[in-house]
């Protein structure tokens, strides 16, 4: 599978890299590869922006180079910071490039197979505040997230406007990140109306290390796929509240091809841009704040959280959060994720399972760079969790966190570099198994970009050492639940061990088994109270409202008639229309008779009377006699 792409890691674009920003599209004709490169040229008013894509040919690639022409603000004199990030949507069908300052999207729709060489770009340029992140929606390639430095979150339709939000939330504490959930549309198990409000809700992450999350979040024009489309028939079905039924009363969905694929259209009204009432989610959907015990452990050394993403759907809900300093936490909500229209939000419960320590330490000669880390999964079915840091590629197994809290997760590094002249810029995983790790030398120069194929998975790698720097808070027996078991037997012994060592795994091998009996009795109570009173709950939730569903119906067939006579009015309207317009034609056909040919004929019998009066002369002249 790396010879395959071989080819790739060895193309001259890499050379051209700026910030080193990359986006993959694996479309059915093949691979696509988009990379930020450096600024062509600016003039007053205008920056032309170069993004380089590779477009996979046969075994072979093609170079293609796209100038972006980005319009300025006329106030702004000198010449604007250079783009950081480029994102494609996830349709292929949109690309945007963003920094604090602005961002510009433009529509590749249809500009890769007429190998268009130059694209104008729409600008968003926030007032008085920056972005802090910018991510597209995963059901449509026309909504944009924007974060913004105040706290506030929008949610962009460009193809109604630019600069008015279809939604807008203003949070209580100023966030760092946002993550939306994807269940993409090759789901293998089926799913189920906790999936639909899980995909419909957008999670969001303060510095402090709170999560909160809003929903449901649908764009006024989504695609779906049938798994989706029929999970959020469900979930509107089962949901008899306020907010819900508003949504599904607008709701309207058609069918599409797309490629080898059904998917579904869905529309509806219920933002700031739509015709219906209520008008927003914005004013209905309040922040649900995660909530955790008061135990939980602080970031170690006064560092703050940076990044967020969701782990897992099933069988339960895994976040996990990360600090700039490389520690790892993965959080699991004890509730599955809904809507509500009350004033007060709910708050959702959680725990801390598993804190994992990379210890990515900062060195001294690298004070001049802000350091960064950044968490990264190629779908929720997938077991691997990405850490990407300047110095270090890490991917954690996070599948033993979701299946049983007994087990610690496994940490593989995939890349590290101890040089302070190389950062890892960037990382993307591609569904052959394997991923793209751009590495850029430092230097005032230069810097020469270098790109390397790494496989995802590993065959025969063993876990890493970083796994014995995981540490655990230990406050009640319960918590003991989340502890690991030492992995005394993960390293064969060695013939001649120091005695620290030799008393570090005896220690550890006793902690494992004084934690057994309370693992089992937490167990215990688990099955014979949790899982029986959760299971009460979800029936109770399955059990369809049969009065609410002839409401429904009654509600329906009201409309309907209600339709058929406003149809008939509107035939009535026509023909009354109808006539009314033959009578004005035929007024006007009348009134150019009477200005154009009955002069026409007055003058014809004017002239006939006067002709038959000189006959009438020439005759008495020729016979004076006669009277």
């Amino acid at each position: 599978m790396a010879a395959k792409w071989s080819a790739l890691a060895h193309l001259p674009l890499w050379a051209q890299a700026s910030s080193g920003s990359l986006a993959v599209a694996e479309l059915p004709g093949g691979l696509t590869v988009f990379l930020l490169g450096k600024r062509a040229a600016y003039q007053s008013g205008e920056t032309s922006e170069v993004v380089h894509i590779c477009v996979q040919d046969g075994s072979g690639f093609i170079e293609r180079r796209l100038l972006i022409d980005v319009k300025i603000e006329p106030s702004e004199t000198a010449e604007p910071e250079p783009f950081q990030q480029l994102h494609i949507s996830s349709g292929y069908r949109a690309l945007a490039l963003w920094s604090p300052a602005r961002c510009a999207v433009v529509s590749l729709d249809g500009a890769l197979e007429q190998r268009q060489e130059r694209l104008e770009a729409m600008v968003f340029t926030p007032a008085g505040k920056s972005l802090v992140k910018v991510a597209w929606h995963p059901t449509s390639d026309a909504h944009l997230g924007i974060l913004f430095s105040d706290g506030s979150w929008s949610l962009l339709n460009l193809a109604m406007s630019i600069d008015e939000p279809e939604l807008h939330f203003v949070g209580d504490e100023v966030f760092v990140d946002f993550t939306f959930v994807s269940l993409g549309s090759k789901a293998v198990r089926s799913l189920g109306s906790e999936d639909a409000w899980l995909s419909l809700s957008v999670f969001f992450l303060a510095a402090s290390g709170r999560v909160s999350f809003r929903g449901p979040v649908l764009p006024s024009t989504a695609v779906l796929s049938f798994k989706e489309y029929e999970a959020l028939q469900a979930a509107l079905v089962q949901d008899s509240s306020p907010l819900t039924v508003a949504l599904a009363a607008s709701l309207s969905a058609s069918a599409a091809p797309d490629g080898e694929h059904e998917v579904v259209l869905v529309t509806h009204r219920h933002h700031l841009h739509g015709s219906g009432e209520p008008m927003s989610l914005s004013l209905q959907l309040p922040e649900h704040i995660i909530e955790e015990p008061s135990t939980t452990s602080t970031p170690c050394g006064g560092t703050s959280f940076s990044t967020l993403q969701v782990c897992s759907s099933s069988p339960l809900i895994l976040l996990a959060r990360a600090t700039s300093s490389g520690l790892v936490e993965l959080l699991a909500l004890d509730t599955p994720v809904r809507p509500s229209a009350a004033s007060s939000a709910p708050r959702v419960a959680a725990r801390v399972l598993e804190e994992i320590d990379l210890l990515c330490s900062r060195s001294p000669s690298r004070t001049g760079t802000s350091d960064f880390i950044r968490l990264s999964k190629h779908s929720l079915e997938d077991a691997h969790l990405f850490v990407h840091t300047r110095s270090l590629l890490a991917a954690i197994d996070v599948s033993s966190s979701c299946s049983s809290s007994c087990s610690s997760s496994t940490v593989t590094t995939l890349a590290e570099t101890r040089s302070d002249e190389m950062d890892f810029v960037s990382w993307t995983v591609l569904e052959s198994g394997l991923g793209l790790l751009l590495r850029m030398e430092r230097g005032t120069s230069s810097r020469r970009p270098v790109m390397k194929l790494l496989e995802v998975t590993p065959r025969d790698s063993a876990p890493d050492r970083r796994n014995a720097s995981m540490h655990f808070s230990k406050q009640s027996p319960l918590d003991l639940l989340e502890q690991p078991i030492a992995s005394f037997g993960a390293t064969p012994p060695q013939t001649a061990e120091k005695p620290l060592e030799l008393a570090t795994r005896v220690a550890g091998l006793r902690g494992g088994l004084a934690s057994i009996a309370c693992r089992q009795e937490l167990l215990k109570h688990l099955v014979s109270k949790s899982f029986p009173a959760r299971a009460e709950e979800i029936k109770q939730e399955l059990d369809v409202d049969t009065s609410e569903l002839l409401r429904r119906s009654g509600a329906g067939k009201q409309r309907a008639k209600q339709l058929l006579e406003r149809q008939k009015e509107l035939v009535e309207r026509q023909e009354a229309l109808v006539k009314a317009l033959r009578a004005a034609a035929e007024s006007s056909s009348l009134e150019s008779f009477k200005d154009t040919v009955v002069p026409k004929l007055y003058a014809q019998l004017y002239e006939l009377r006067r002709a038959g009066q000189l006959l009438q002369s020439a005759s008495h002249a020729g016979h004076p006699g006669e009277k």
